[in-house]
């Protein structure tokens, strides 16, 4: 890993998370050095100049949010992209890592494929600053010159602007079936529960599950079980309203927000949806598939709730339907 001179800096206190991440960077074009203190990190980037830094917010000897403000306040290192690494981060401290300087965060369970995918297009981005940069020196040397560097300014905005787009839609939609994720799903409750506080405006969670999925991967495939999730996923969005959101909860697992929509609203629609699939003739390469049915669980959102409360709610709904025989809906309460 020591090609091309790109040098990525690792700040963790974890061993075992750095053996993890170096996993991940397996036959890459990347330098990895490893600290585990803020002081150590330091003087590490006095003696070697790093493309990247990847700052473990979980561990309990740094602060990662100054040493972010404190590396950024280094000349050389002044816009040096900055990667989070977390066990979990909510979103206010999403947001107050973005303020203290950072361009990204990575959650664990660490995927491979995100990890390179975000690290190639920080370093990415880095290098179109730095060219712009010197294509700003240049425009400034000759006036002449400088009418042909618009144009390349212009290319390498739209080229950010086509990157920021792929970073966001890796970030917040599921690969296989297009719908959002998890991750994209919670912010979009806690922005609800902001809007109910200020508003009083009802919404309602629908937590839906595919019947005996196991069977169908194990007796057709997984590729046929892939097909059935897209297939699933496309029957959702053919139903519901531009103000719903629909997201793949995981697994076979999905999740609806119901803006504006109390518990009766959620349970018609859940129903709607329920007999949609239970009289869909699905198949995979040609080949029938077995009828497939699908359990939900329906809550409303009370004032003074949570996005955990809510969705435990939903969730005990959809367990008391999987127990009362599947291929049916139950309101929480």
């Amino acid at each position: 890993m020591k090609n091309k001179g790109v040098n990525i800096l690792i700040i963790s206190g974890n061993l075992e998370d750095y053996a993890i991440i170096r996993d991940c960077f397996k036959r890459q074009p990347y330098s990895l050095s490893f600290v585990p203190t803020e002081n150590e990190a330091l003087e590490n980037l006095k003696s070697l100049q790093y493309k990247l830094i990847l700052l473990d917010m979980s561990s309990p000897e740094l602060n990662g949010y100054d040493l972010c403000r404190t590396i950024h306040a280094i000349p050389e290192y002044h816009d040096t992209p900055i990667l989070f690494l977390a066990a979990l981060m909510d979103k206010r401290s999403i947001m107050k890592g973005f303020k203290a300087g950072a361009v990204d965060y990575i959650l664990q369970p660490y995927n491979q494929g995100e990890m390179l995918v975000r690290v190639r297009t920080h370093l990415e981005l880095k290098n179109y600053r730095d060219k712009l940069e010197e294509i700003n020196i240049d425009l400034n040397k000759e006036v002449l010159k400088g009418i042909r560097m618009e144009d390349e300014l212009r290319s390498s905005k739209e080229e950010l602007e086509r990157v920021n787009r792929q970073l966001y839609e890796k970030a917040t939609r599921d690969m296989l079936t297009g719908l959002f994720n998890r991750r994209k799903m919670i912010d979009f409750i806690e922005y609800e529960i902001e809007r109910s506080s200020r508003s009083s405006d009802i919404f309602s969670l629908i937590l839906t599950d595919i019947d005996h999925f196991k069977k169908i991967n194990d007796t057709c495939g997984h590729d046929c079980g892939d097909t059935v999730l897209k297939d699933i996923a496309r029957s959702f969005l053919s139903v519901i309203r531009k103000l719903d959101q629909v997201a793949r909860w995981g697994g076979e697992e999905f999740m609806f927000l119901l803006p504006e929509t109390d518990i009766g609203g959620a349970f018609t629609l859940a129903e709607k949806i329920r007999r949609l699939i239970e009289e869909t003739t699905f198949s995979c390469t040609g080949t029938g598939l077995p009828s497939i049915t699908m359990t939900f669980g329906v809550a409303e959102y009370a004032a003074g709730g949570d996005v955990e409360k809510l969705i435990k709610q939903a969730d005990l709904a959809l367990y008391q339907g999987k127990n009362n025989g599947r291929n049916q809906t139950v309101k929480y309460g």
